[in-house]
């Protein structure tokens, strides 16, 4: 009588040990469900969606290893990238967030929250959360994960080791995505460069490439091929176009943009790679400020540093520097073997 007491003791004992085994392995599901914002195999992420209440949205494609573009048309900044996949592998809940605070954290992320879809496919988004606010200590970020179309638990995140916030990181203006690259050719995947000045059309040229792989440099005002160069030169110059950068992009007022567009061009550069893809840049010079001088005292009418440029089809204009640009701005008599007059560094004259 004793043994079978002793047996039915211990079978209670089993089960209710296996029951609250099985209950706290659901509610540690259910919490994980809640609170995993991280997705750790960030190399298995297609796409990237982020959109804000404002009506800003982007859309960022992995092509290739390493490669993004931004809505499908620009390659987009890769430091930037890589920061934002950091901040998805490695995010994690910090605290939840107590019942007297839930309600304004909730109507913060309802109207000001950033809403981010992570893809690993294009068809359904593997994960959606919403990315608030700092705390107000700023250690710490408000984000909460949809669950239906909806989300209700919001909580506060962190990358443990890091102290700050991490809304900066989720950006929603293309604008800012864009890589500032504009030429990043090696010599070897050069085609052909064209260079275009329009207020000295005489120092405009073409470098291309033979069919048999010989370098060409020709006259564009005359359409005629220059019968002696140094070629060294001309290689030395198309080096250059493998790292050449904008400063940033200018959101200017459309009247503003337009009455740029409809002044003088400066040049137009052109260059084509051996895939076939065309790069065009037009520049247009910057009205200097009433009263500007050089370093000489002397009145200026353009601003020395910088310029305008529209890349391709882009809607907004870039700004541009002549430090950046200068090793590009040669004239045609720079390749001479023996040129009649004493080489000029640009067709600035300088």
């Amino acid at each position: 009588m004793k043994k079978n007491k002793a047996f039915i003791i211990i079978a209670l004992l089993l089960t209710t040990l296996a029951v609250y085994l099985v209950i706290n392995k659901n509610n540690s599901t259910l919490s994980v469900e809640k609170t995993s914002f991280a997705v750790e195999d960030t190399a298995s992420i297609t796409k990237l969606f982020l959109a804000d209440k404002r009506g800003y949205s982007v859309t960022l494609n992995r092509v290739g290893a390493g490669e993004w573009n931004v809505n499908g048309n620009f390659p987009a900044r890769q430091d930037a990238i890589n920061t934002l996949l950091t901040t998805i592998k490695k995010v994690e809940m910090k605290a939840p967030i107590g019942i007297g605070a839930r309600e304004n954290i909730l109507k913060d992320l309802a109207s000001r929250g950033i809403k981010v879809e992570i893809y690993t496919n294009d068809d359904e988004p593997d994960k959606v959360y919403y990315v608030g606010g700092p705390t107000p200590d700023n250690s710490g970020t408000y984000m909460a994960l949809e669950n239906d179309g909806d989300f209700s638990d919001p909580y506060i995140t962190h990358i443990p080791g890091f102290f700050g916030y991490l809304t900066t990181r989720y950006i929603v203006l293309d604008y800012k995505w864009r890589s500032s690259a504009i030429f990043k050719s090696p010599f070897t995947e050069i085609s052909s460069v064209k260079v275009e000045y329009f207020e000295k059309p005489e120092d405009s040229f073409e470098i291309s490439r033979s069919e048999n792989g010989q370098i060409v440099i020709k006259s564009l005002k005359f359409n005629a091929p220059l019968a002696n160069f140094d070629s060294i030169s001309v290689k030395e110059y198309l080096v250059n176009y493998s790292n050449i950068h904008f400063e940033a992009f200018e959101k200017l007022k459309d009247e503003t943009r337009d009455s740029i567009l409809a002044s003088p061009k400066f040049f137009t550069i052109a260059l084509t790679t051996i895939t076939g893809k065309t790069t065009t840049v037009t520049a247009y010079a910057i009205k200097a400020k009433p009263g500007a001088v050089d370093l000489k005292g002397n009145p200026i009418d353009y601003d020395p540093d910088r310029m305008y440029a529209k890349i391709n089809a882009e809607a907004d204009l870039a700004l541009i520097q002549y430090f950046s640009f200068d090793p590009l701005l040669k004239p045609l008599s720079w390749f001479e073997t023996d040129p009649v007059q004493p080489k000029r560094v640009s067709p600035r004259g300088n």
